[in-house]
């Protein structure tokens, strides 16, 4: 008896682990089918205009034409500093839209200790559609922070 409830109980937990598992491969397979994420523009992130470059910010698009804004500072960032990134859309329902780091979808602003953020992805299969990617960086002197630098992708699909 204690053989067959154990028995029981392992093709009841299969059961469940079946049914779960079935939910995954279509989301594996959208995940497989955008993938090819490749940087097509990118601007060095300088203060002042001037080298050398704090990091990059790029405009990066995958296979499904699913765009967003990356910004990677060139070391971690320290104490009172943040960097953020923003995806511009250019045409389309929402010209003009600025999505950023923070907004829902992104990973958030880049702060203490790191490197790296990315905005939410936007799809645009349209061809009149186009996109640029701005990056900021930001320190606070003790009154609030204050852009210190500022590149921008060119404007592009």
């Amino acid at each position: 008896m204690k053989t067959l409830s154990i028995l029981l109980s392992t093709a009841g937990l299969a059961g469940v682990g079946a049914i779960a598992l079935s939910a995954l491969p279509a989301e594996a397979a959208t995940a497989a089918s955008c993938s090819g994420a490749r940087s097509i523009a990118s601007a060095p992130m300088l203060r002042n205009h001037q080298p050398p470059s704090w990091g990059t910010v790029r405009l990066v698009r995958d296979s499904c034409y699913q765009y967003w804004a990356e910004i990677t500072m060139a070391s971690p960032l320290v104490a009172n500093a943040k960097a953020n990134a923003f995806l511009v859309q250019y045409g389309g329902g929402n010209n003009g839209r600025v999505l950023s780091c923070d907004s829902s979808g992104g990973n958030g602003s880049v702060i203490q200790g790191q490197r790296t953020c990315r905005t939410p992805k936007v799809k645009a299969t349209a061809g009149s559609i186009t996109f640029a990617a701005i990056g900021r960086e930001y320190h606070n002197y003790g009154g609030g922070y204050e852009e210190i630098s500022e590149n921008a992708t060119k404007r592009t699909r």
